[in-house]
């Protein structure tokens, strides 16, 4: 039997076909690499309300890591008789209200999350009228030593040459995987980022509790 001939027209549509499947294929590669999961930022308030030390702990997260470490900070420093609010910092719209406040923030390309530097910056008089604590939520360390510490100490350069803060401090985070998107799984596994929770809760609470000592006597 003589070889079929392809007519033009099943050619376009094996060609349309496949092509077709190809660009569905990469559409959703695409999707998979920029699908980052839904992260809950946390806000709450603890202590009474007819506390008179009224105290703000605002912070930028990427994957919720930070707010956690700030969620606790917020908890040991209403324990020592403060009304304290934790929030995200693009929910702070009374700044003026606090008699301290402590500003954190995860680190991205070594540097503080823009939010977060750039509150210090549109804020900065104000700030330089209240006690400012700063703290920095990062995986550099995950191996504290002291050449990781001075590392980390130096990711916030650029916001102390804005405001020098009356307290500063510096907390290993956590990598959850189901927190993060492919791409930043993929980046984080090329660069041996190590996966895992390191934040050491005593040392964050004792930070608190040393800061509040500090700032509000």
């Amino acid at each position: 039997m003589p070889p079929r001939t392809l007519s033009r027209r099943d050619f376009l549509k094996i060609t349309g076909l496949t092509l077709g499947t190809g660009v569905a294929a990469c559409g959703g590669l695409t999707a998979l690499a920029t699908y980052s999961p839904a992260v809950t930022l946390p806000a709450s308030t603890f202590g009474d309300q007819t506390m008179s030390k009224k105290i703000l702990v605002a912070y930028a997260s990427k994957c919720g890591s930070t707010g956690e470490v700030a969620t606790a900070i917020g908890k040991t420093l209403a324990q020592n008789g403060a009304r304290v609010d934790v929030m995200p910092l693009n929910k702070v719209t009374d700044l003026p209200g606090y008699q301290v406040v402590f500003i954190g923030s995860a680190i991205r390309v070594a540097k503080w999350l823009p939010e977060a530097a750039n509150f210090v910056s549109e804020n900065r008089t104000i700030l330089q009228r209240i006690p400012t604590a700063y703290f920095t939520v990062c995986m550099t360390l995950a191996e504290d030593t002291p050449a990781n510490r001075t590392k980390a100490a130096g990711f916030m350069d650029p916001v102390r040459k804005v405001l020098a803060p009356a307290a500063e401090a510096y907390f290993a985070g956590q990598v959850d995987p189901a927190r993060l998107s492919f791409f930043d799984n993929t980046m984080l596994k090329a660069k041996g980022t190590p996966v895992g929770d390191f934040r050491n809760w005593d040392k964050i609470g004792d930070w608190a509790q040393s800061t509040y000592a500090q700032t509000c006597a």
